[in-house]
């Protein structure tokens, strides 16, 4: 309907047009909740699921735990055994290490002269058990002592290496032979000490 030039709607058009719009701004309130709660519950089924995953991770490693830690438990005592002497006191300890000496010098070409016992040390559940070697040997034989020494089971360490020739200057040997030389060096090694060996030389001490 036109007047004065005017388009002027109907009450039909304008409830129409408000409907529309109604409709309009439902929609749009309905999707600003809908939208955000859909994404939040996506966002917390995934974390659910990840976490149900991991629960049940958990409980399987929890229920093989017992027998995880015994198998490491018996690794670690079988593979750690080899590197300490057996010895379970100071004076059993001393005298395998000794033993283990005089066997590698005489295996590889030299004489031993002399063996003594230093003053042991210990720290936290082990013992450092030390002797003092004297032998004497030429260089080639020295050499294969002294890796066999640091290449040995148990572990050995060799301190104060002194190497002082027995020939006088200028002194030419015959072809082939090495003179012998006078060897002096400290070598060490671990045992490992159990809390009833520690309380039996406690009470031995007091």
């Amino acid at each position: 309907m036109k007047r004065n030039g005017l388009n002027l709607q109907t009450p039909r058009a304008n409830r129409l047009a408000a409907l529309v719009i109604l409709a309009f701004l439902v929609v749009t309130l309905i999707a600003l909740i809908a939208v955000p709660t859909y994404l939040a519950r996506e966002h917390y089924d995934a974390a659910n699921a990840k976490s149900s995953r991991l629960l049940g991770a958990y409980k399987s490693l929890n229920q093989t735990r017992p027998m995880l830690l015994q198998s490491v438990e018996l690794l670690r005592v079988k593979d750690a055994k080899k590197f300490y002497l057996k010895g379970a006191t100071p004076a059993l300890a001393t005298a395998e290490l000794q033993d283990i000496a005089k066997a590698i010098i005489e295996n590889n070409g030299g004489r031993l002269l002399s063996t003594q016992a230093i003053a042991n040390k210990e720290d936290g559940g082990y013992r450092q058990v030390s002797t003092k070697i004297q032998m004497s040997v030429n260089i080639q034989n020295l050499r294969r002592v002294l890796y066999a020494l640091e290449s040995k089971e148990p572990y050995l360490f060799i301190d104060g290496l002194r190497v002082q020739a027995q020939v006088p200057a200028g002194f030419k040997p015959a072809p082939g032979i090495e003179p012998d030389m006078f060897v002096e060096f400290d070598v060490a090694a671990y045992s490992n000490i159990t809390p009833t060996i520690a309380a039996a030389d406690a009470g031995g001490k007091s």
